[in-house]
C-alpha cells in the first residue's frame, strides 16, 4: 500500500528536469513489482501525464487528444523531445537579437498540434 500511493503521489516539480520525475515513477513501478504488484505500462503513462508540472499542460493536452495514448517507452522519448525543444527555444529567446518576429506562444501551439497529430 504504501509503494502504491508513493507511486500515485509522485509530483514533477515546476521547472524540474524530465528524467527525475520518470526515473522516480520508473523505480516505484519496479519496487512494486519486486513485491508482487506490476502496475501496467498504461497506468504509468496515465500518472506521468496527471503528475508532471502545469507548465506541461498543453503538451499533456496534445498527448491526451491522441487516438490512443503512447506507451511507456515513447512518452519517456517524446517528453524528453519536449524538454529539449523548450530548452532549445528557451537559448533561442535568451541569447538571440534576431526580430524573426516568432511568438513563442503560437509556436509552442503548434508544436503542441503536431504532437497531438503523433
Amino acid at each position: 500500500m504504501y509503494l502504491e500511493k508513493k507511486l500515485r503521489s509522485a509530483q514533477m516539480q515546476k521547472g524540474a528536469r524530465v528524467d527525475p520525475f520518470l526515473m522516480k515513477l520508473k523505480e516505484t513501478h519496479d519496487e512494486l513489482s519486486a513485491a508482487g504488484h506490476t502496475p501496467k505500462d498504461s497506468e504509468l503513462v496515465r500518472l506521468d501525464l496527471n503528475f508532471v508540472s502545469d507548465e506541461w499542460q498543453v503538451f499533456v493536452q496534445s498527448i491526451q487528444g491522441r487516438a490512443t495514448l503512447p506507451d511507456w517507452d515513447e512518452m519517456w522519448a517524446v517528453l524528453k523531445q519536449e524538454e529539449l525543444r523548450r530548452e532549445l527555444i528557451k537559448v533561442k529567446l535568451d541569447g538571440s537579437s534576431s526580430s524573426s518576429g516568432s511568438n513563442p506562444k503560437v509556436e509552442e501551439e503548434d508544436n503542441a498540434t503536431l504532437a497531438s497529430k503523433g
